[in-house]
């Protein structure tokens, strides 16, 4: 079980990034940065006082796009470890995710790798809900280990540009 949530781990992929750890925790701390490196990820809106930083309990609505689907997911942050890892779970979508799964959800781990390097560990967690969630589970690995290498990709491309952009400062 990952901390936080109650349900089992179903895929770990991670990703050797060339930029600060100070970097990547911005990234993927920040709601409002998930659109610059998230494939799917249309917008964002966090669910709490806007003055706040966003913490442990924080909820936020993310609207996003798998192929010719629109939709959202309602989440809230299960996991806080301030610069090194968040973990969310998925209260609610529109996707049908729901129907297969239950308390699905995922987690970021940054590991540093001396100053200018960050291992992103991403995880996805779940249990398959009925008879057809644990038929359609192999499936649903699937396609979440294309997702998470996908957006793994995403946020090194990302990440080694702003870095590339603050070492010409």
């Amino acid at each position: 079980m990952i901390a936080g949530t109650g349900s089992s781990l179903q895929g770990r992929d991670d990703i050797l990034i060339h930029a600060p750890a100070r970097i990547l925790w911005q990234l993927i701390s920040d709601s409002h940065e998930l659109p610059s490196w998230g494939p799917p990820v249309k917008s964002v809106e966090v669910l709490t006082n806007a003055a706040d930083a966003e913490k442990l309990g924080t909820a936020r609505k993310v609207q996003a796009e798998f192929g010719q689907k629109s939709g959202y997911f309602l989440e809230h942050r299960v996991e806080h470890v301030d610069g090194r890892k968040i973990a969310y779970l998925i209260d609610e979508d529109n996707f049908g995710i729901s129907r297969l799964l239950s308390r699905p959800g995922f987690s970021l781990e940054l590991e540093p790798k001396g100053d200018q390097a960050t291992r992103v560990i991403f995880s996805f967690f779940h249990d398959p809900r009925g008879v057809k969630g644990r038929i359609m589970n192999p499936l649903i690995k699937l396609q979440q280990r294309r997702n998470r290498l996908a957006a793994l990709g995403s946020l090194k491309r990302r990440a080694e540009e702003i870095a590339r952009l603050q070492a010409k400062k």
